[in-house]
């Protein structure tokens, strides 16, 4: 902190530092007023008035950065015979030094140059006196300064751990609006991306396929409605959340394990050659149903845009006190590529929704020609 600043006015400006700098221009003006009075034409009394005068204005101007100066101004507003000059030296010193064994020193050749000038003019008796007086002037003076930088330290820190601890806040906050983004971009992907990648298979088949009759057609073309309308009103109810107040709410409708299997009967009506192989006897756990369902939509969404043409297939695995076992794979298509555009981020979408279930997430091509993804879910026993 700089100069005397506790605190700043409506423009800004230092408030304490104005003032104490306006008393020691009083002190100071003081000081020399009253040589000025006794000095009835003395030159050597004039010569200290003028001193007294200038080596104030040094103080004030130079104080705030030069402190070393001010140990000179002692001694030598001492030898004017100025009290006012080496008493406000010392405090200026120790409101601006940092160490303390130094502001000590620094007071102590303050009691030698403010006693040193009195000795030949007292009575030996008041000597011990006199000296016992500054010392007690001076350490007062030492101790108030020492105080006061002391206290603007304790000022400095408090105001750096407010600005640290106001800029953890502002950090939290990014970091949940773009942990909130993310959610709602995950969600986003899951509603959009597996219906618009069914509308493009349905409508592919109808462009490819010129001579259907009018029922495939009705058929097809059905399905590409029912696919839409279905997308739109997902959309409409992610839309009706984000308005809401409650941001901790599911953005998209939550699936149930029979809509798990479903994904597998739309895939086959779009014309995706996809098996179900589901082992599946027992109730599947809410939760464990939502993430199943996310890693087959997936999986699915990745191969009706990147391997419509080959054979897939679905296999569900699993009994409580076991895992629960998801595996979506297809036939590696021709120049196949771990370089997808759009599969990683629904790929991390849901590799965060497996770990979140404890479980875990591995995808890639296998030793037998096939790209898979398959996730590994703890099924606890049902009590």
């Amino acid at each position: 902190m700089r100069g005397y600043s506790d605190g700043v006015d409506d423009l800004g400006q230092p408030v304490r530092r104005r003032w104490q700098e306006a008393l020691i221009l009083l002190a100071v003006a003081a000081d020399s007023a009253f040589l000025g009075l006794i000095a009835d034409g003395d030159p050597w009394v004039i010569a200290q008035t003028v001193g007294t005068a200038l080596l104030g204005a040094a103080l004030l101007a130079r104080h705030r950065h030069w402190r070393w100066l001010l140990p000179l101004l002692l001694v030598l507003g001492a030898l004017t015979g100025s009290i006012v000059v080496p008493i406000v030296s010392l405090y200026c010193f120790a409101t601006r030094s940092t160490h303390r064994l130094v502001t000590v020193l620094v007071g102590l050749l303050g009691v030698v140059a403010l006693a040193l000038p009195s000795l030949d003019s007292l009575l030996p008796e008041r000597i011990a006196q006199a000296i016992l007086l500054i010392f007690f002037v001076v350490a007062a003076t030492v101790a108030v300064g020492m105080y006061t930088q002391a206290r603007r330290q304790l000022l400095a820190q408090f105001q750096r751990r407010a600005m640290d601890a106001e800029q953890g806040q502002t950090e939290a906050e990014d970091r949940a609006r773009r942990a909130e983004r993310t959610r709602i971009a995950r969600e986003m992907h899951d509603i959009v991306a597996h219906k618009i990648s069914l509308v493009a298979l349905q409508a592919g088949a109808l462009e490819v396929n010129p001579n259907l009759d009018r029922a495939q057609v009705v058929e097809s073309v059905g399905l590409i409605r029912q696919t839409a309308t279905t997308a739109l009103s997902e959309l409409r109810e992610v839309l009706g959340v984000l308005r809401s107040e409650d941001e901790g709410a599911p953005l998209a409708p939550q699936p149930t394990w029979g809509d798990v299997r479903d994904l597998v009967t739309t895939s086959q009506q779009a014309g995706i050659s996809v098996e179900l192989f589901d082992f599946i006897d027992d109730p599947v756990p809410d939760m464990m149903a939502r993430t199943a369902y996310r890693v087959v939509q997936e999986g699915l969404t990745n191969i009706h845009k990147h391997a419509r043409h080959t054979k897939a297939r679905v296999a569900l695995i699993g009994e409580p006190g076991t895992d629960l076992v998801i595996e979506v794979s297809n036939v590696l298509p021709v120049g196949f590529t771990t370089d997808l555009p759009g599969a990683r981020m629904g790929l991390s979408g849901i590799e965060t929704r497996v770990l979140h279930a404890g479980g875990t997430i591995t995808s890639g091509p296998t030793d037998d020609g096939r790209f898979e993804v398959r996730a590994v879910i703890p099924w606890p026993t049902t009590a």
